[in-house]
């Protein structure tokens, strides 16, 4: 039996198949462009030319064009230099190559409206990944290997043995094609599926099915530690005794997530950065940084761990606020005669109004007087890099508002007073 899971798919859903030539793409491209209609779905197809081998692009090319012609499907062709770029970029062939194939592929599917991108990874990838995975030392995440459902892209194929793929494509007479640098151990993955692999089927013929099954298995429970983690995780930052506290198994995630909500989203800590930064967060330092890798730092201050961009404490300059024109400052959002916001009384103001970062010896009104700025920072327990980075908005009469943290009281609107509103936000990473 076929095992093809089209359940990931729904109904009514336009459907971009990643067609690179070889037997599973072929494949996985026939069965859902034949079973179109059965499963209420819209079937494309986009071929990716990678500028690695181009003695054989042309005739690869040419084969799954034909096959789409003679499926009636939409055909997509993209092409680009992944020598140049991985040379530029500095990545390995395979990495550079999956970069530029996957930003093919996403914006062909968003400028030509498909849903899903479909590609055809089987059952040996899955366990030639997570072995992949396993030896560079990763926990739980690297360990559930491919995600058969994620971010708009999707794996009917992930439980369906090579074997089966290769048994399709006779029975429906399907041509495709052969990388030969498939056949290259010196690739990792190569060497994984043709000398690793090999050995642990002579251990159990299941070694494949039961290496899929933990994967399966470890993604369960990375998205329940996941979970746990985000349910002490409030903001962008996590008062060190509350991370400390923690079990040891939520402290990766944990970090992972202030790091995403930081602006990282991507990015991967390795176990040294989590050793490092939690030796941070338990030193009886008051405040303190460590590089997080990929341009981030984790800073403990006040007692809290957050992380931040390396430079963030530069800070844009002096900006004119017009009304009705939106204007983003150092990760706000500030508009001047907003439709929400704090209310000032219009009549008081003395143009311009301006956004700018804080100055020596600014002070804002209080209904028991007035505070200096700096004072209240501290106060409110400010990182010190983050203090010149919080908008101040002001007119020629002084400080009207500190980001989220104080309005200047005497010059609020009252009852019968004609208003203008000034929105002040933190734009959400």
């Amino acid at each position: 039996m076929f095992n093809i899971n089209t359940n990931i798919i729904p109904e009514g859903g336009r459907v971009l198949v990643a067609l690179s030539g070889g037997a599973d793409s072929v494949c996985l491209t026939h069965y859902l462009a034949r079973n179109a209609l059965k499963l209420d779905i819209t079937v494309a197809a986009a071929h990716y030319i990678h500028g690695i081998r181009p003695e054989d692009a042309e005739k690869e090319l040419e084969l799954v064009r034909s096959l789409c012609r003679d499926l009636g499907i939409e055909f997509f062709v993209g092409r680009g230099d992944v020598p140049s770029y991985a040379e530029e970029k500095r990545l390995g062939l395979e990495e550079a190559a999956r970069e530029l194939r996957y930003a093919f592929l996403r914006k062909t599917a968003g400028d030509r409206g498909f849903d899903l991108i479909a590609t055809a990874h089987n059952r040996g990838d899955q366990a030639e990944t997570v072995i992949f995975n396993m030896i560079r030392g990763s926990g739980l995440s690297g360990l559930s290997g491919i995600a058969e459902k994620r971010s708009g892209l999707i794996r009917p194929l992930l439980g369906v043995p090579r074997c089966d793929i290769e048994d399709y494509c006779r029975r429906h007479g399907l041509s495709y094609a052969t990388d030969p640098t498939n056949a290259d151990v010196n690739y990792s993955r190569n060497m994984i599926r043709h000398e690793v692999m090999p050995r642990l089927r002579g251990i159990s013929s299941r070694a494949e099915e039961a290496i899929a099954a933990a994967a399966e298995a470890s993604a369960l429970a990375d998205d329940f530690i996941a979970s746990q983690a985000a349910l002490l995780v409030k903001g962008n930052d996590i008062a060190r005794s509350e991370l400390l506290a923690a079990h040891p198994a939520l402290h990766h995630y944990i970090l992972s997530l202030l790091l995403d909500r930081a602006g990282g989203e991507g990015r991967s800590l390795t176990r040294r950065h989590d050793e490092a930064i939690l030796s941070l967060a338990a030193s009886d330092r008051a405040s303190g940084s460590i590089d997080a890798g990929r341009g981030f730092a984790a800073v403990v201050s006040y007692g809290r761990l957050f992380f931040e961009k390396k430079g963030e404490e530069s800070c844009d300059g002096e900006t004119v606020l017009r009304c009705g024109e939106p204007v983003v400052w150092n990760g706000w959002e500030i508009e001047l005669g907003a439709d929400e916001g704090r209310a000032f009384n219009k009549a008081g103001l003395e143009g311009p109004i301006i956004v700018r970062s804080r100055r020596e010896g600014d002070r804002i009104s209080m209904p028991y007087g007035s505070k200096n700025i700096k004072k209240l920072l501290i106060d409110k327990k400010i990182p010190i890099k983050s203090r010149d980075r919080i908008p101040l908005i002001c007119d020629n009469r002084g400080v009207l508002l500190i980001g989220g943290l104080a309005d200047a009281y005497d010059r609020l609107a009252h009852s019968g007073q004609d208003i203008i509103k000034i929105k002040c936000r933190r734009i959400q990473k």
